[in-house]
């Protein structure tokens, strides 16, 4: 089936098992992450950036099937003459981002108030409808073998920027089916494989999520879950926990129909298009086989007990400080007597992640104040019902500014974290934008783009753990650098279990919510210590929302850990080389396989072993800073 557009990111909530957090007898003080009297400016102003009302943008969609139909006119003869070849790929591209603005416009009404279904029906059928009325061009495009292409651009030198275009439609050719077949495939495409996740969507919003009394305050376990996680009372995060997935049981029977209805659909979608099954579509579409994902999962699973070192010391950690005889999972975000917890206004997240991310230069650095300025009204953070979870950003170059969205801003480090992150993928669609990149090569393997912004991640707890004024405060920041970089391990165990899901339900072993259970336990006991202790943690396959909405997502964030560990090691050995080759690889698009890009611009190659080895390098001097800091001695009760 025809993959979605979706905005990138989704990002993932850090897992309370690699966060830091708070102390017993910690002082609840009264903390505004966004004043009451400010929340307007950080809502999206529709009209400023997209259309001045859902009127103008349902009139706007005439201008998009005009082009269409000048598109359509092409069918049949898009590679008669140089001439129509260029006429039709200049006409693909303008329908392309004429396209996205509409469809991103929508998600976002969606995103905002997931009781507006009109929004997110009228984003699907738009879809359908785009993918099925271009359908042709890749008919067309896959028969253009590299001799008739080299003469067309000899006559007509403009369609050399299309090369990789047309070299990407003939890789396509062995899993492209018959012109009306993959018409009709796009037209069903959101009755096969979106409606699961609007059933997830509804799923979240119907639940009687409990609430956790907490200093006189009632705390929503969904959408306060920073609250409960940081609390310095141990009753509150235990109960917020356990609260979460009691939530998430609720409703176990429906995840289950959504999440199997969705692997079956999707493997016999692939199956149609002569793949394997939907894993080996999604691995292709990166560049990539599932043996070579397998093996990476297979690597991670091999350090598993580099991961579980980690967790015990962090747990032996708050064991001491918190004078626990025992400590569980929800324990972990308790920090010492002493230390005030950090949070930050969003006035003050944002100048903390301009400051970090000020050493990539002048360009950049613009881009970023450009979002991070509310008075832009790229912005959407403030909590409220009906809300789509997680984080993202999007946008498309030369069409449609970029956003971020996120599901509530808290003022943690994590929520801090998640902005530079989004902010990452935010800037790179502008810097994109500023190098008149085509439309064409807007889009590639996410795991580039997820590199981006989880290097932003690591600058900023790196940059907050470099400027800290005492030893209290760089270990704590060190815990959040080595919670962003260790969750490696996190997004490794995710993607394993959704590969796993999807295999083991092809083989028939999969049928029900307990044997989804039974693979969360069973997978992420080889890398955690924590999926013995708590059953709760079995229901991990319904709390990554990534399952149901982006299928096969998880992957990138995986390749995306490694790429931008030693992208920090090169940072460092190399600051002013490695800056810019870095943003060359950032303005340049995506107008090449990424092997090539990678080898062009950085040297490196996702093949080699050393990528790996370097990052787990860079992961081990970290620890050996954190236990040298724990060393120096501990603030207990």
């Amino acid at each position: 089936m025809e993959e979605q557009p979706m905005p990138i990111g989704l990002r993932p909530l850090a897992c309370a098992a690699l966060l830091a957090g708070a102390a017993p007898g910690e002082a609840q003080t009264s903390f505004e992450p966004i004043p009451p009297e400010q929340a307007a400016r950080y809502r999206f102003d529709f009209a400023r950036n997209f259309y001045a009302t859902a009127e103008a943008e349902r009139k706007a969609r005439s201008t998009l099937r005009a082009t269409l139909a000048q598109l359509e006119k092409l069918k049949g003869r898009v590679a008669s003459s140089p001439e129509t070849l260029l006429g039709a790929l200049e006409l693909n591209e303008r329908a392309v981002s004429q396209a996205m603005r509409h469809i991103i416009y929508l998600y976002l009404r969606f995103a905002t108030n997931t009781r507006d279904q009109e929004s997110q029906d009228a984003q699907n059928r738009l879809i359908a409808e785009l993918n099925t009325r271009t359908s042709f061009l890749q008919q067309e495009l896959m028969r253009i073998e590299p001799g008739q292409f080299k003469r067309f651009a000899a006559q007509k030198p403009a369609l050399q920027r299309y090369a990789f275009v047309v070299r990407s439609a003939r890789r396509l050719r062995p899993h492209t089916l018959g012109l009306r077949e993959e018409e009709i495939l796009s037209t069903l495409a959101p009755h096969l494989g979106e409606w699961q996740g609007e059933l997830y969507q509804a799923s979240l919003d119907r639940t009687d999520w409990p609430r956790v009394q907490d200093d006189g305050r009632q705390i929503h376990v969904h959408h306060q879950e920073g609250d409960w996680r940081n609390s310095p009372e141990r009753r509150v995060r235990e109960e917020g926990f356990k609260g979460l997935y009691a939530g998430y049981r609720s409703h176990r029977d429906f995840y289950a129909f959504a999440l199997l209805r969705q692997v079956k659909a999707r493997n016999e979608v692939a199956r149609l298009r002569r793949y394997r099954d939907y894993p080996a579509e999604a691995h292709f579409a990166l560049h990539l086989t599932t043996q070579q994902v397998k093996d990476l999962f297979r690597r991670l699973e091999e350090q598993g007990e580099f991961n579980k070192r980690y967790q015990r010391l962090r747990a032996e950690r708050v064991r001491q400080i918190g004078g626990f005889d025992e400590v569980n999972v929800w324990d972990l975000t308790v920090i010492p007597r002493g230390l005030q917890r950090p949070r930050f206004t969003i006035e003050e997240a944002a100048r903390v992640i301009r400051d970090a991310l000020a050493p990539l230069g002048q360009e950049h650095s613009g881009e970023l104040a450009e979002l991070l300025d509310p008075a832009n009204g790229r912005l959407d953070l403030v909590p409220g019902e009906n809300r789509v979870p997680g984080a993202f950003a999007w946008g498309m170059p030369g069409s449609q500014t970029s956003i971020f969205y996120s599901f509530n801003y808290e003022g943690y480090f994590d929520d801090v974290s998640a902005l530079a992150h989004e902010a990452g993928h935010a800037v790179h669609y502008e810097l994109m934008a500023n190098n008149r990149v085509p439309a064409s090569y807007t889009s590639g393997p996410t795991y580039f783009t997820e590199s981006f912004a989880m290097l932003n991640e690591l600058l900023v707890a790196d940059h907050l753990y470099r400027n800290a004024g005492d030893d209290l405060r760089r270990t704590y920041f060190l815990e959040q650098f080595l919670g962003q970089a260790m969750s490696v391990f996190g997004v490794g165990r995710q993607a394993a279990l959704e590969q796993a899901v999807y295999d083991q339900v092809q083989a028939g072993k999969a049928r029900t919510p307990d044997d989804l259970d039974r693979l969360a336990r069973e997978i992420g006991a080889r890398t955690s210590i924590w999926h013995d202790r708590h059953p709760e943690l079995a229901m991990e396959w319904i709390a990554v929302h990534h399952f149901y909405r982006q299928p096969m997502y998880y992957v990138n964030y995986v390749w995306a850990n490694f790429l931008s560990l030693k992208y920090y090691q090169m940072l460092r050995q190399d600051p002013g080389g490695f800056i810019r080759r870095y943003l060359a690889l950032m303005r340049n698009g995506f107008d090449a396989p990424p092997a090539e890009l990678l080898k062009k611009f950085l040297g490196l190659r996702l093949d080699d072993p050393k990528l790996a080895a370097d990052a787990f390098s860079v992961l081990e001097g970290r620890i050996q800073e954190l236990e040298a800091l724990y060393a120096k001695g501990v603030e207990g009760p």
